[in-house]
């Protein structure tokens, strides 16, 4: 075999290396692209792309700014992400990538990333700018481009849009960041994202196939693509091209351009004035709707994150940080039955057994599956902070009600499911009636069957005659007096007394409509309920609950392998995993409680609790229950929950959580 020799002059490696180039590139002109210095200031998911496509094209000289590292979640998007660079510095990888192609190139490295301090360093003396940024680090990226402006160097801003890209390309002589973007002082940064969003693709073609569930400004999160960044990669080099050699064809704003290979679409166009354009600003409007409107959900919100870095002695803002992811956990009618005491290295979770003392509590189990799932947030938090997490229970409940130890232990990684801590939510809207697939419930299960449950499902048209039996149960729930009291003394009729107590349901959480409103409503009285349930319109509410099964992708029982109380906690454990990892997916979920409450009272403590008409409605219900869940024996296993799943719209009402500290025993 021949032997192959890497030319030792950057001259002689370009002539070999780039010869496939001449024909689309004069030998002058390819000198011309190896002087010209291109800053790219991000090497994530286009910037890496950006980087490989511009040194494969020959130019030689970059200034690469990049403060981060490879996450396994880079994957699906990022040329350096790989097993082997996980938690490796996304500059020292893209680099050595750089200089595997040419050993000749010339490496300016901004290790902290482009900042205010190092901005003209990284701009003074460059060509063009690549823009790579990510897509919310806005107040960065507007520094960058006005500054760019003020020393003559154009930028190309090239956006991964669903599958397509979008490029703009900002001249120093043409429309400025702000007059384009229409930015003005004071504006939120969710705006700010909206509006750099909306005139990067005025045409807004990705938005046909995009889930748009899974899009949240305010979260800072939005699906992502390979091919995208690729796509972004070869238009924004070209432009380069175009810029450094004095081609023809360069379209600065208000100009724009998106290609869509998904919908093998083209689109390209001038937005005169920009975001100011009428027809844009409606279209915004209308984007601020849909985008905005839905991540403003009403109820408890995500602290900030404290500073700890996995080392103790944790900070009191740690401890308050776990305590708080605690308690967004569920519980039954929001009633919060916990509180939490600060240990040296952990979190203690102890149950507060008078927080809730409904007939539907026997035992007080479901204040255990809520502490349960208290503990599973807190282990999960811990992980943000850098800290490994160990949840471990008493021998037994003592005096002090102490159920469940979160131990920390120094160093510990993030769990993906830690960031929908405060998403998880009651979505109790009706679903699609969309099936939901094996392969969601296969990974459901595998998240329940860690903590030794089993995970049992019921789907398609099994679903209707479950529905009969939950009518029936919950029939049974508006005709219960103390159940009815217990409930409305935990609906909060008004926005003022919701902000006052901080638990409970909100009435609009319940989503029962303006008719069901005023339903619940009229008949806070006991009393008035009687009659109600006399004339028949009890049944209503019975009636929506059963066409909540109805309409949805799937139900599911989680079941625990005993009755004793440290079985309900982990199962208050795998079902918090359970319920987080369906918000991670996309799919929402309504706990469906009446029908196993009432089966382990029964099981539990009898049938003395109910009443005979009761009894009777029972003893028939019981062998229909049992059908759709042959697996599952009711004598000596537990259950935690029935609950449906399914792909509904969000919802706008959440529930609110009392002060961390309120919660919290020294």
């Amino acid at each position: 075999m021949p032997e192959h020799r890497v030319p030792k002059t950057a001259r002689e490696f370009q002539d070999q290396a780039f010869a496939r180039n001449h024909g689309l590139i004069s030998i002058d002109e390819q000198d011309a692209v190896g002087r010209a210095v291109v800053a790219i200031p991000g090497l994530g998911g286009v910037g890496g792309q950006h980087l490989i496509s511009l040194v494969r094209t020959g130019f030689r000289h970059f200034r690469l700014a990049e403060p981060d590292t490879f996450e396994l979640v880079n994957t699906n998007r990022q040329f350096g992400a790989s097993t082997v660079s996980l938690g490796r510095s996304k500059l020292e990888i893209m680099s050595a990538h750089a200089r595997a192609i040419n050993p000749h190139v010339v490496l300016q490295p901004f290790p902290a990333g482009v900042t205010p301090e190092n901005l003209d360093a990284f701009l003074r003396g460059a060509d063009v700018v690549v823009d790579s940024l990510d897509f919310f680090a806005f107040d960065i990226r507007r520094k960058l481009f006005m500054r760019a402006r003020e020393l003559g160097v154009p930028v190309i801003t090239a956006g991964p849009l669903g599958f397509s890209t979008a490029v703009l390309v900002f001249s120093p002589g043409g429309m400025s960041f702000d007059e384009y973007f229409d930015i003005r002082e004071g504006m939120s940064e969710e705006e700010c994202f909206l509006r750099f969003a909306m005139g990067l693709s005025p045409k807004g073609m990705h938005f046909r196939y995009i889930d748009r569930s899974r899009v949240s400004l305010q979260r800072r999160k939005g699906p992502s693509s390979y091919i995208a960044c690729q796509l972004c990669a070869g238009v924004a080099s070209m432009e380069a091209v175009r810029l450094v050699l004095g081609r023809p064809g360069v379209r600065p704003v208000p100009a724009y351009m998106q290609f869509d290979p998904y919908l093998n679409a083209f689109r390209s166009g001038k937005l005169l004035k920009g975001n100011r354009n009428p027809l844009q600003r409606l279209k915004l409007a209308v984007a601020t709707k849909f985008l905005l409107g839905k991540d403003g959900r009403r109820g408890h919100q995500a602290p900030p994150r404290p500073a700890d870095n996995g080392a103790f002695p944790l900070s009191y803002e740690g401890f308050r940080y776990l305590a708080a992811a605690a308690a967004a956990a569920p519980s039954g009618d929001n009633a919060q039955p916990w509180r939490f005491r600060t240990l040296p290295t952990g979190l203690a979770v102890h149950m507060v057994p008078e927080a809730d003392t409904s007939f539907f509590n026997v035992r007080q189990i479901a204040t255990l599956i809520a502490c349960g799932a208290a503990a599973e947030n807190a282990a999960l938090a811990a992980g943000t902070l850098g800290f490994g997490a160990k949840v471990e229970l008493p021998e037994k409940i003592g005096p002090d009600n102490l159920v469940a130890t979160v131990c920390l232990s120094e160093g510990g990684a993030e769990d993906p499911l830690a960031d929908v801590i405060w998403e998880r939510c009651t979505n109790r809207r009706l679903y699609k009636r969309k099936v939901v697939s094996d392969g969601i419930l296969d990974r459901l299960r595998v998240e329940v069957e860690a903590f030794g449950c089993r995970l049992h499902v019921v789907k398609g048209e099994k679903l209707k005659s479950l529905a009969k039996v939950v009518f029936q149960a919950d029939r049974i729930r508006t005709e219960h007096r103390g159940l009815h009291e217990h409930f409305n003394s935990m609906v909060r009729f008004t926005d003022a007394e919701t902000l006052e107590k901080l638990d409970g349901l909100p009435l609009k959480n319940l989503y029962g409509g303006a008719a069901g409103e005023a339903f619940l409503k009229l008949t806070r009285d006991w009393e008035r309920m009687r009659l109600a349930n006399a004339l028949g319109f009890g049944r209503i509410v019975a009636s929506h609950s059963a066409k909540g099964i109805v309409n949805s992708g799937a139900a599911c029982l989680l079941t625990v392998p005993g009755m004793g109380w440290g079985d309900f906690i982990s199962g208050g454990r795998a079902l918090q995993r359970c319920w987080l990892k369906l918000t991670d997916l996309g799919l929402a979920m309504q706990p469906m409680t009446a029908v196993t409450l009432f089966r382990l009272r029964w099981i539990l403590d009898g049938q003395e609790g109910f009443e005979m008409k009761h009894r009777d409605m029972l003893h028939d219900l019981w062998p229909k229950f049992d059908g759709h869940f042959p697996e599952f024996d009711f004598r000596r296993e537990g259950q935690v929950m029935l609950f449906r799943i399914g792909y509904g719209r969000p919802i706008e009402y959440g529930t609110w959580r009392k002060a961390v500290e309120a919660a919290m025993r020294e």
